[in-house]
């Protein structure tokens, strides 16, 4: 009973969010009129009034379907300022919209019992205990099933300091090698999974279009592709968890991936690496631990020899560093890792001695 309420919100949120679309793109296309999010959230009560069911669905619930068609735009236009690929918002099919959200209240939660407003009270087994202020509730469908998330507002853990410093490059041979000689092999998520992922496209593929055993073999094609996802945030979280409890300083480098990916050898490992989720969750990390990472210019990092700055051209087949001016042989990946960390240093001393200067 509560799966089905939770289905036909989810559809009713859907219906409003293409409605939405429909309505800024006619009105800009028609009369050069731009609709922004306040005139949308007014019409709502008007709304109610023609769609009854739409009173079946919290208030707060469908503001927020129009906040978040707000936002698709608000990111569309910066695309277009930064001169990149625009991607004007879409309309959302079944499988494309798949959560809503109660942004304040009409949530509460006792126990391992979860209230929602217009729909009921469900039982939930938590995968840990929260902790600070639960600001938002969301409500997600899964390949495997359904899911409560739950934004809490708490403290920062700041981490006590160990005054110590690393240089982290990133790679494919190795997902990372560090500048004090260790490594991080890679998983390799994706590859490990191709058997499995080609056979149940072939499933889908023989199957017809829209019958229920087309929706099975679907449903468990998502179910792999999620369990890879799930693999690698796992692997993600307890790698930054590992370097952020270690490192006070952290250097990397600003990856332009979208340029990478344009390499057709290297783009599905690119991609199955996913340094740019990587990096984003050990940002947010070590911020939040009172840490700090840099990011420096990566060029030529695996090219210079980190020992004597002398400029030693390969090519990506050669993985070891020989450098004909001092001698020095070590791993291509150890050597890019030094130049990292060696550039963050000094980064670190230009802004420490502009901070110091005495202001005018």
């Amino acid at each position: 009973m509560v799966v089905a309420k939770f289905k036909h919100t989810l559809e009713l949120c859907r219906e409003l969010y293409n409605a939405g679309l429909l309505e800024r793109r006619d009105a800009w296309k028609l009369n050069r009129i731009v609709i922004d999010y306040f005139s949308q959230a007014n019409q709502l009560p008007e709304i109610k009034k023609v769609r009854a069911d739409l009173k079946f669905v919290y208030a707060q619930v469908l503001q927020d379907v129009l906040r978040r068609l707000d936002n698709s735009f608000k990111s569309f236009f910066n695309r277009v300022k930064r001169k990149e690929k625009s991607g004007f918002p879409r309309f959302k099919g079944t499988n494309r919209y798949n959560s809503f959200c109660y942004p304040q209240r009409g949530f509460k939660l006792c126990g391992n019992k979860l209230s929602l407003s217009k729909i009921g009270t469900v039982k939930l087994w938590k995968d840990r205990e929260l902790s600070g202020n639960i600001k938002t509730c969301e409500i997600k469908c899964e390949a495997d099933g359904w899911y409560v998330i739950f934004n809490c507002d708490s403290e920062k853990e700041i981490l006590p300091k160990t005054g110590k410093s690393i240089g982290i490059d990133l790679g494919i041979t190795y997902f990372a090698t560090l500048s004090n000689g260790e490594v991080i092999e890679n998983p390799r998520f994706l590859r490990q999974a191709e058997k499995r992922l080609k056979k149940a496209q072939k499933s889908v593929s023989r199957k017809i279009k829209g019958s229920n055993r087309c929706k099975k073999a679907v449903k468990l094609l998502r179910k792999i592709h999620l369990k890879i996802k799930r693999l690698r945030n796992d692997f993600f979280h307890k790698i930054t968890h590992s370097l952020v409890r270690q490192f006070d300083e952290i250097a990397v480098e600003a990856l332009q991936i979208k340029n990478l990916i344009k390499n057709p050898f290297l783009a599905k490992s690119i991609f199955d690496a996913s340094w740019g989720i990587f990096l984003r969750i050990l940002i947010y990390k070590a911020e939040s631990a009172g840490k700090r990472v840099w990011k420096v210019n990566p060029k030529n990092s695996s090219q210079i020899c980190s020992n004597c700055g002398k400029k030693v051209k390969k090519s990506l087949k050669i993985r070891i560093h020989r450098c004909s001016k001092c001698q020095i042989t070590l791993d291509r990946d150890l050597n890019a890792a030094i130049n990292i960390k060696g550039r963050a240093d000094l980064l670190g001393m230009l802004l420490v001695g502009v901070t110091d200067e005495p202001s005018i």
